[in-house]
């Protein structure tokens, strides 16, 4: 992502998992970021490539991009959440997985001529994040007094975001980034650092990619634990059982995610805004047909008189045992009329990530100088009104003291890309051939009109309200076109190659907006996680 000017009015841009197309012939004097046997792709992704003028967007999946790949942070990240609590050892919880990148630029925005290359990585444990909707549930006892809910901010540590910037002038990267010295630089990898500076660290670990504390004799691979050694060497045998005396993929480890490129685009004009979602309240039907969904002379008397009949339709077979929890909150139908807002020509659903950095920074600072009144802030869009932040959230800086804000969300669409094979499920970005509904406008009316109904506190007709549930459980996956679940994926986690479960519900990341740090290292950020709705 480029810096954006800092007069812009604050535009959403949209990111899309975009699959890994393979070359024919493997790149050896590239580094490998697709497979352990040196075979390579032809997408630039992260920072692989020393042309920082071709990086744009970021990576999903995969081993993480070190933009400084000298001084890493010490590993592995485990996590800090509910897994650790009782945890003795002392490198602390679950080690976490990594799950996405992004590279945004903050020089301009901030006058700071350090941020000029600025990345963002955020790492979720496996574990907190596949059991987040029952945590919530969970009671603990301690000591013997009455058992307490484990609070949401301890949920939101089972995520660490990690931020890291350079000058334009750096010890990594050439200053023009046009390809001039593509073909004798190195200094943008860890493999030459750990020879400059005879650090073995610097090898990276095979499984998690971050700093390793010795190499394998019998693998020869260079690993950052025992755990991690383990794990690779399980999974090596595992796949020689099948594929004897080839060399075992990357993706085969359960550990790694699935690795595509994450592209960007904005966001289709005349949507509603971030604060109708915040606010959790549309009473007011002229202003919800004010905005970009539908406007009010396209939908008819047949659509704006919402019928039990068009419940029922909406509804199919399904049980009431199988409606999911929550869809009568009016944020969270706002969250699914923003995925389906493209319609057919611009369909917008396969978005994994919200960008809008410090929008609602921006914001205040501007109705300030204006004097205008406090208006509702911009920021994340809820999946749900329960499990938000309070006004104590974020904290500040912790480096700088500076005020954090609202930079991006990961979306539970992301989830299908990190948990399934591209190669095995086709194109995952085409929706035709998924055979993915597109709901029409009558029926994104229904849904916003039962919504308004539902919050204004009207009574309702007998078996209303459990019909509303029951329609929007079988709209969900069509809303957002994809399962959450990682139900493409051939057997479970305990059978070979298979991918751990993840989940949440959105994953809502805030940075400094002052983008402080001269050095390039990686400083910590805060991230909120909301857990999924089942």
């Amino acid at each position: 992502m480029s810096s954006d000017n800092n007069e812009q009015p604050p535009r959403v841009q949209l990111g899309f998992s975009l699959p890994l197309h393979k070359c024919d012939d493997g790149v050896d004097d590239a580094p490998d970021t697709s497979s352990f046997d040196g075979q390579e792709h032809n997408n630039i992704l992260g920072h692989t490539s020393p042309n920082w003028c071709d990086w744009d967007g970021g990576k999903i999946g995969g081993l993480p991009s070190w933009l400084n790949p000298r001084d890493l942070p010490d590993g592995p990240l485990c996590c800090r959440g509910p897994c650790s609590k009782n945890i003795e050892k002392k490198d602390g919880g679950t080690p976490l997985r990594f799950i996405a990148q992004l590279y945004c630029p903050a020089d301009d925005v901030t006058n700071n001529p350090a941020a000029f290359h600025r990345s963002v990585y955020v790492f979720a444990c496996p574990k907190c994040c596949s059991e987040s909707s029952q945590l919530f549930q969970h009671k603990e006892v301690d000591d013997g007094n009455d058992g307490n809910e484990i609070p949401a901010a301890l949920l939101s540590e089972c995520v660490r975001v990690l931020r890291c910037q350079l000058p334009k002038k750096n010890d990594f990267y050439p200053i023009n980034g046009d390809g001039e010295e593509d073909d004798q630089w190195e200094k943008h990898t860890s493999t030459f650092w750990s020879k400059a500076n005879k650090d073995d660290q610097l090898n990276l670990c095979a499984v998690c990619g971050q700093k390793s504390k010795g190499k394998c004799p019998k693998q020869g691979k260079w690993f950052c634990g025992p755990h991690h050694q383990k794990e690779c060497l399980r999974a090596s045998k595992q796949y020689q059982k099948t594929n004897p005396n080839e060399t075992m993929p990357q993706t085969y480890l359960p550990l790694i995610c699935y690795e595509s490129e994450l592209v960007v685009e904005e966001e289709p004009d005349d949507v509603p805004s971030a604060a109708d979602n915040n606010s959790g309240n549309s009473n007011d039907t002229n202003t919800m047909n004010s905005k970009s969904l539908f406007q009010s002379n396209d939908i008819t008397d047949a659509d704006v008189n919402l019928e039990q009949s068009d419940l029922n339709e909406l509804t199919g077979n399904k049980s009431l045992a199988e409606a999911a929890t929550g869809v009568t909150d009016p944020t969270t139908l706002a969250f699914y009329a923003r995925m389906n807002i493209g319609g057919e020509e611009n369909d917008v659903r396969d978005q994994c990530l919200r960008y809008s950095r410090w929008s609602s920074a921006q914001k205040q600072a501007s109705d300030e100088d204006e004097g205008k009144e406090e208006e509702e802030e911009e920021g994340a869009l809820w999946l749900s009104s329960d499990n938000r932040p309070d006004e104590s959230f974020p904290p500040k800086c912790q480096h700088c003291g500076a005020e954090r804000a609202f930079e991006f969300q990961i979306l539970p669409q992301m989830i299908h890309y990190l948990l399934n094979d591209p190669d095995s499920s086709g194109d995952n970005n085409d929706a035709t051939d998924n055979g993915r509904h597109v709901l029409t406008e009558s029926e994104r009316a229904v849904l916003l009109e039962a919504k308004a109904k539902i919050e204004s506190g009207m009574e309702l007709p007998e078996g209303f309200q459990e019909q509303h549930d029951l329609a929007v459980a079988s709209a969900r996956d069509a809303l957002l076109g994809i399962s959450r679940k990682g139900g493409d994926k051939s057997g479970t986690s305990e059978e070979e190659g298979a991918k751990d479960g993840l989940d949440w519900g959105t994953i809502a990341v805030y940075t400094c907006t002052a983008s402080c740090g001269d050095s390039g290292k990686y400083l910590e950020e805060a991230a909120w996680v909301q857990p999924p709705l089942d």
